[in-house]
């Protein structure tokens, strides 16, 4: 079923246009009447006013021919008045209304007995004035004035009036246009801010998922299939935090160009978060058409950008959805191309994932897990266990490495490698850290009040915790409460930590060293640190990554001879791990190497199963 399409808006500029002219008109209809009635009334009553002043004049002037019966007397006083504006009729009426004497035009002329003031046309001013002589009423004035110069002054105020109503309309379309002009910019500009990415330029998530909307409806009704495909720029923190956020938005820009030259032009292009962008390619014939548009993407980005700043890689994670095969509703769709990105992230970076429905089950698990491992300290489900470290020369015990179990009620015992990055991802590393920390050095100190002898502690630190301002304070209550000595504490740390922000660790670390605690650097040699860094780190101790130790004795020799040079030019001692065979033991003996853990010597074990069997120490319990 096809949706109706929602009708588009009236733009505010148009409604804004109409209503103003509307309203203007009004206004001057409005106005124009008020001031019409207004001046009409106001010019009858000077009118009439005027004509009171000549019937006044006139009943003054007439008095003694009215007394003395004097009629041509009386005619040529009214005469006089034949000049006044507008007079139509003007006469005397003696003390018994008959008419004394007149003056008037042929078609005015005024009736032998004085008339009544509703015997007046409609198209004249009458007014009336007693003659009087020292109180005695002689008789009456009747002056009638026409209102034809009250119309042609009428007409020539309408005249002006409409003038100035067509230039009041000239300036209000003239305004309105200019209103309508910036309203609609600024219609356009909102419009642009809300669909579009500033930065890019790019439609943003809202534009980016309306329109994904729309093309799967499409799909859907003609029978064709979509892609989605979700790039995430790896490691766009680093550009960020070592040049800076103007840096990072060049990056972008360049990226967004490198996109935009790697998808048809029918496809869309978004910007749905600070580095992550989607790509919505429809139609596409198949999944292997879909596949060759994601490989063209990663291929984009493997090539050097270019900024003011320097010279920067920018690869992407990408992960892959089709419709109809692997979603069937836009949630879906966009749900289950996310989790292939984070499929692709957590596999390596740099690279792309498909989606495939064993990712959903991965992914519920996951947010299980994230869920579960929340209570799991509460609930005791969390332990510690302890992997022994000897000396190489003399075989004596002179540390333990301190490694996080979970026994789930319904999973069983948890992998580590599973739950340590849900852990990093929500965050919960922190907490658990520091109950990890804590309880370490208290179990510790508790070996060495049964009378064990001190043991060098490791407890392996993430970067979420190094970035944590109150790591340095935890670290010191956990030696304060336990009574562990600093120097007996070694904080482990990886060689991708310390790169992601080098000034940061090289700061950590510095106060770290201060409070006398040892520092080392695990895994070493599987990751990317710079050998001029390494002289910078106030560091102890490096730790041999098993990779290296598992090749040992027939090959391997030279990377860890190297290693074993390179630590000891720096005053640094070395610990091999998972070392699994006397031949390799033997052969890190002789190389020089100081201290080794693996299975060969001990496997990790429960706090009071490690005491009992390498410390001599009853069981508890």
């Amino acid at each position: 079923m096809t949706r109706t399409p929602a009708p588009r808006p009236v733009p505010i500029a148009s409604a804004l246009g109409t209503s103003q002219l509307i309203a203007a008109v009004a206004a001057l209809v409005i106005t124009g009447a008020v001031l019409i009635a207004y001046q009409l009334l106001d010019m009858r009553h000077a009118l009439t006013e005027g004509a009171r002043v000549q019937a006044a004049i006139v009943a003054d002037s007439v008095t003694a021919p009215l007394m003395f019966g004097d009629r041509e007397a009386a005619r040529d006083v009214l005469r006089a008045f034949r000049y006044a504006p507008g007079l139509r009729a003007i006469g005397v009426y003696d003390q018994h209304g008959q008419l004394f004497a007149e003056f008037s035009y042929p078609d005015s002329q005024l009736p032998a007995r004085q008339p009544d003031a509703g015997d007046s046309p409609d198209d004249v001013v009458t007014v009336t004035e007693t003659v009087r002589h020292r109180n005695t009423v002689l008789g009456q004035t009747v002056l009638r004035t026409g209102t034809s110069q009250l119309r042609t002054a009428m007409l020539r105020y309408l005249g002006l009036l409409a003038v100035a109503s067509l230039l009041a309309m000239l300036v209000v379309t003239v305004l309105s246009r200019k209103t309508r002009a910036r309203v609609a910019a600024a219609e356009r500009k909102l419009e642009y801010m809300a669909h579009t990415d500033h930065v890019t330029g790019l439609p943003n998530r809202h534009s980016t998922y309306a329109r994904l909307a729309v093309d799967l409806e499409r799909a859907r009704a003609q029978g064709q299939q979509l892609a989605l495909l979700l790039v995430d720029l790896d490691n766009f923190k680093v550009v960020n935090d070592t040049a800076g956020h103007a840096a990072g938005d060049e990056l972008l820009t360049q990226v967004a160009a490198a996109l935009l030259g790697a998808v048809r032009a029918t496809d869309l292009l978004g910007r749905i978060g600070g580095d992550e962008f989607a790509i919505i390619a429809w139609p596409v014939a198949d999944r292997a058409a879909a596949l060759a548009m994601a490989s063209q993407v990663t291929q984009a980005l493997r090539r050097p950008f270019q900024l003011e700043s320097g010279e920067f890689f920018a690869t992407a994670s990408v992960g892959l959805c089709l419709y109809p095969d692997d979603a069937h509703s836009m949630s879906e769709l966009v749900s289950s191309a996310d989790t292939a990105l984070y499929h692709a992230k957590h596999g390596g970076r740099n690279r792309l994932a498909e989606f495939v429905p064993a990712m959903t089950v991965a992914a519920q698990r996951r947010a299980a897990l994230e869920r579960e491992l929340r209570h799991a300290v509460d609930q005791q489900q969390l332990t510690l266990h302890y992997q022994p470290q000897f000396d190489c020369t003399s075989g004596a015990l002179v540390g333990v490495e301190t490694l996080l179990r979970w026994n789930h009620p319904e999973h069983g015992l948890v992998s580590p490698a599973e739950f340590i990055p849900i852990a990093e991802d929500s965050g919960l590393i922190v907490q658990l850290g520091s109950w990890v920390l804590h309880r370490a050095c208290h179990e510790v100190m508790a070996w060495d009040q049964a009378g064990a002898p001190p043991l060098t502690l490791a407890v392996n630190m993430s970067a979420r915790q190094l970035r944590e301002p109150g790591f340095i304070d935890d670290v010191m209550r956990a030696l304060a409460l336990s009574g562990l000595p600093p120097e007996r504490l070694e904080l482990e740390l990886t060689e991708s930590v310390l790169m992601e922000d080098v000034a940061g660790a090289v700061a950590f670390m510095q106060a770290v060293r201060a409070l006398g605690v040892g520092l080392s650097i695990d895994d070493f040699g599987t990751g990317y640190s710079s050998l001029a860094y390494l002289q910078s780190f106030p560091i102890n101790q490096l730790k041999v990554d098993r990779s290296f130790v598992q090749l040992l004795p027939h090959s391997g020799e030279t990377v860890i001879h190297a290693i074993l040079a390179l630590a000891h030019g720096f005053g640094l001692t070395v610990v091999a791990e998972g070392v699994e065979d006397q031949a390799q033991l033997d052969w890190l003996r002789a190389a020089g190497c100081e201290m080794a853990q693996g299975f060969l010597l001990g496997r990790p074990m429960p706090p009071q199963d490690f005491a009992a069997r390498y410390l001599a120490l009853p069981a508890a319990g």
